[in-house]
């Protein structure tokens, strides 16, 4: 998909609205990148809290001053919450943005926010989040195409979308806790095959109000997207979740994935979405010097948390397990591990902690032999479109709904924990995962088949290419 020349009149203007996570704006970032390769001129609106972070961590990439003829503008808005509240409150913050973000959002629309568009023009086309989609309201009222992406799984936006059958069906109740299923499982339509009620994505929030709020929050959420956006597009790709393109549909769901959310890191002022500065050097340079598919990566995410004793045991499989291993542990963790760890070089050069990591490129080097991952989905496409083996150890929401995907149905991975238990996982038991994983051929060629049906997909060939062409088509015509 070649760039339009910057002195060419845009195609379009879009305005892209992401939820305010690294896991959302990451694949809406590389959204934005490729519309703009097709012509389009691009606003990215984040919360000012993450707009502050994505331009720390691109080194001031794509911030301009005004009347340049860059095609993507960075912009921020007020979330509603102070200085000093914990963002990783979701339920605070879903509160607070639906308040405070629409009124600043209706100047951005209509190019009168005092920046003049910088030269981009009037907003001609909206992309939310599924998750923001209470903003397309003020979409709808000036008539402009919209379309709301999904982030994560087509299932999971699938079962919030048929969460009034399955209460009406006796699978939930009103407040979305699972009732008495069979073997733990539910049909979504009676064309589809059993799902495991661990698509019930909401009910790993810690405690039950959280979860209860959440249901709600996302349910109305993935309604009003498919009420008021014209498009819906999900971040996946057909043959990866078959059961839910194949069949009955509550609603239609068209995938243009998966997205390559790890491929402008060429461009050192590339904009990409990272809330943190990645150790580029540091990680590639350390991942040449090791044999073919001997490294162990960890990472998981940015917003996983696990106890001091269970970091401490996972440091100490890691550094007894002899295998060489890239472990991304967020800043302000390092302090929770091993004295030994304290220096980035750890045992004898075999390992390396960072602060933060380009991870598609350090999956796609062929050095790393498997990923340690919480199972976020940016995670899990970008652990497929690289064919590397996963073991999964997810922490909340929908990681749990793709460890049964990577475990259970693709069979491309493990399960580093057997049961939802709290208990810590010893060194032992993470040496054994390792061990088991590292030596499962079938696995990898499962995992290699998914590779190639991922860059069919997103090639001149492929399905989701073919989407995402039509979704181009129809944002540059205005809504009737």
């Amino acid at each position: 998909m070649a760039a339009a020349a910057d002195d060419a009149a845009p195609r379009a203007h879009a305005l892209i609205l992401p939820y305010p996570a690294q896991g959302h704006v990451i694949p809406l970032m590389e959204l934005a990148h490729c519309l703009v390769d097709r012509g389009f001129a691009v606003t990215f609106v984040n919360t000012e809290h993450n707009h502050r972070r994505v331009v720390a961590a691109s080194a001031g990439g794509g911030v301009q001053a005004p009347g340049s003829r860059t095609r993507l503008r960075l912009a921020g808005v007020a979330d509603g919450m102070g200085d000093g509240e914990d963002r990783d409150n979701l339920v605070r913050l879903n509160a607070a943005m639906q308040d405070a973000i629409p009124p600043q959002l209706e100047p951005i629309l209509d190019g009168d926010d005092g920046a003049g568009g910088e030269g981009l023009g009037k907003v001609t086309c909206v992309v939310v989040d599924v998750g923001m989609s209470w903003a397309l309201d003020a979409v709808k009222r000036r008539g402009l195409p919209a379309a709301a992406l999904w982030a994560a799984s087509a299932a999971v936006l699938a079962v919030l979308l048929g969460a009034k059958k399955l209460i009406h069906d006796g699978v939930i109740d009103d407040d979305g806790a699972p009732l008495k299923l069979e073997n733990n499982s539910f049909h979504l339509t009676e064309s589809t095959p059993p799902m495991d009620a661990t698509f019930l994505a909401w009910n790993f929030m810690g405690n039950h109000d959280a979860e209860r709020m959440v249901f709600h929050y996302l349910t109305s959420m993935a309604q009003a997207a498919a009420v008021n956006a014209n498009i819906l597009l999900c971040n996946t790709f057909a043959e990866l979740e078959p059961s839910i393109f194949s069949g009955e549909s509550l609603a239609t769901i068209l995938p243009i994935g998966p997205l390559r959310t790890g491929q402008r890191y060429t461009s050192p002022e590339a904009v990409v979405g990272h809330f943190w500065q990645t150790n580029n050097d540091t990680c590639l340079t350390f991942l040449d010097e090791q044999p073919p598919g001997s490294v162990v990566y960890v990472s998981f995410g940015s917003l996983t948390v696990m106890s001091p004793e269970q970091l401490q045991e996972l440091a100490l499989g890691l550094e007894a397990s002899g295998h060489p291993f890239l472990w991304v542990v967020r800043p302000g963790l390092t302090s929770k591990l091993p004295t030994s760890f304290m220096d980035p070089m750890v045992g004898q050069g075999k390992g390396r902690v960072v602060g933060w990591a380009p991870q598609e490129q350090v999956l796609a080097h062929p050095a790393v032999g498997c990923f340690v991952t919480h199972c976020g989905w940016n995670s899990t496409l970008e652990g497929i479109r690289n064919g590397v083996p996963m073991l999964c150890w997810p922490y909340f929401t929908d990681q749990f709904t793709n460890q049964t995907y990577i475990c259970d149905i693709w069979q491309i991975g493990l399960k580093m924990v057997q049961t939802f238990g709290g208990e810590i996982v010893t060194k032992d038991i993470i040496i054994e995962r390792l061990e088991e994983l590292l030596l499962d051929e079938g696995a990898k060629e499962r995992v290699k088949r998914l590779k190639e049906l991922a860059e069919m997909n997103i090639n001149g060939k492929g399905e989701s290419m073919r989407n995402f062409n039509a979704f181009l088509e129809f944002i540059v015509r205005p809504v009737s």
